[in-house]
């Protein structure tokens, strides 16, 4: 009677008798509550590396483009970006093209030029071309008198456009080393093997 008394007075006090607390659950609680800080902290510092990698810098000699999903943002000269740090979406989003205007090209065609290692050219050590031509191997190209010659010709070129240049062509580059082979074959086949050794080289 006295123990029902008792708990019934507590009950009108407003009291609740008080459960223990579970020492497990609480280790449990505080882990969770650590995991998911270092998580946060772990994807703040990975979006600030992610959106940083976005800065790159573009010399004075040349120009950037954004490229945006593959689109280019902005039209003609406005797409062009000058010298001095940038900023864009890193990749994949974001794009950057660059383009050298002022400073000169250079471009090496050697499909008409005898086998050699990469090394040997490097080195500069090149061999002679051998007494024999093996067509699967070695590059070539025919004189007007039908003999057969190696050339390895060198174009120097600077850049007017770069929109267009980055732009017009699927690849620039292989057109302008297509253009130069073509040169090189047809100036071959103008001159005869002495002009072009020893008579006339200018020419």
């Amino acid at each position: 009677m006295n123990e029902h008394s008792h708990s019934h007075d507590e009950h009108e006090n407003g009291h609740t008798p008080e459960t223990p607390v579970d020492a497990g659950s609480q280790a449990l609680t505080e882990a969770l509550r650590s995991s998911f800080a270092i998580v946060r902290f772990v994807m703040f510092v990975l979006v600030c590396l992610f959106l940083g990698s976005g800065f790159f810098k573009v010399e004075p000699s040349e120009r950037a483009i954004i490229l945006r999903f593959g689109k280019p943002r902005g039209e003609g000269a406005k797409a062009l970006l000058g010298p001095g740090l940038h900023w864009s979406l890193p990749y994949p989003i974001d794009e950057v093209v660059k383009v050298s205007v002022t400073g000169q090209q250079k471009l090496v065609s050697r499909d008409q030029w005898f086998a050699i290692t990469p090394e040997q050219e490097l080195a500069g050590n090149e061999p002679y071309a051998g007494p024999s031509l093996n067509p699967a191997q070695e590059g070539y190209t025919l004189t007007a008198d039908a003999n057969i010659l190696h050339v390895r010709p060198t174009l120097y070129y600077h850049i007017e456009d770069p929109v267009r240049y980055t732009f017009g062509f699927v690849n620039a580059s292989n057109m302008v080393l297509n253009a130069l082979n073509d040169a090189a074959v047809y100036a071959a086949a103008n001159f005869k093997v002495d002009d072009i050794l020893t008579r006339d080289k200018a020419g």
